[in-house]
């Protein structure tokens, strides 16, 4: 009997290739471009979402502001509540366009490690870096809630404005570690960051006269990322 030779199909030699290097691929699927992201680059979403809060704020209020000459106070506040309906509607709608509501933004801070105890196995931590925010004005307000790590400083400088993310660590606070890990630390400081995890809730439900942006942090770890490696981590309460 003649041995015929066995035709592989295109698709199945496809699959069979694809799955020999199918970690790699996958792997870079699945990194999230939210994750170690620069400060320039949150501060370039954070003002994005601010001028699109602003804008339609504005033309909410220019459109809600005094009821006109042959309209009935009722027939006002039914407007109003229409165009209130219709800002919120809006908004989620942009929420939804760009899942503000699914997104956590991995930010980076760099870290110092400022001074080792060896007696009491403490380290003092820090950062000195500070991320650019947007800043209040009448109509938007921006705000992070009360927490331990991070907060918004707002700064006037020869007449200009500026607003800032910073980190601050409480004075008696020291990160607790052993001798041999605080000195692997020391050593990769150079690539050793803050990432602080925030999402951006720009829900506008409550709003009356004034817009709110809320940037939240919800953790914050000490990592060398280049080495995935981390050292310490909170959630933020």
């Amino acid at each position: 009997m003649r041995n015929h030779p066995v035709l592989i199909p295109g698709f199945i030699l496809l699959l069979s290739l694809a799955g020999s290097s199918g970690e790699p691929a996958r792997a870079q699927q699945l990194r999230n471009p939210d994750d170690n992201m620069k400060g320039e680059d949150f501060t370039r979403i954070l003002k994005d979402e601010w001028s699109f809060l602003k804008d339609e704020t504005d033309q909410f209020l220019a459109a809600s502001t005094g009821k006109t000459e042959f309209e009935t106070s009722q027939e006002y506040a039914k407007r109003v509540a229409a165009l209130k309906a219709a800002l919120v509607n809006k908004v989620n709608a942009h929420i939804a366009e760009k899942k503000l509501d699914k997104r956590v933004f991995g930010v980076l801070y760099k870290a110092s490690l400022i001074k080792y105890d060896a007696d009491r196995q403490e380290y003092r931590i820090g950062s000195a870096e500070s991320i650019e925010a947007p800043y209040d004005i009448p109509t938007l307000h921006c705000l992070v809630p009360s927490n331990p790590y991070v907060f918004l400083a707002d700064s006037v400088n020869r007449g200009f404005r500026s607003s800032a993310l910073r980190i601050h660590f409480p004075s008696a606070y020291r990160w607790k570690v052993s001798r041999d890990e605080a000195r692997m630390a020391k050593n990769e400081e150079s690539g050793i960051y803050f990432v602080v995890r925030f999402i951006l809730d720009i829900r506008q439900e409550d709003m009356v006269r004034e817009a709110r942006m809320r940037i939240i942090p919800t953790k914050i770890s000490m990592e060398n990322v280049g080495a995935n490696k981390v050292y310490w981590t909170e959630n933020i309460k």
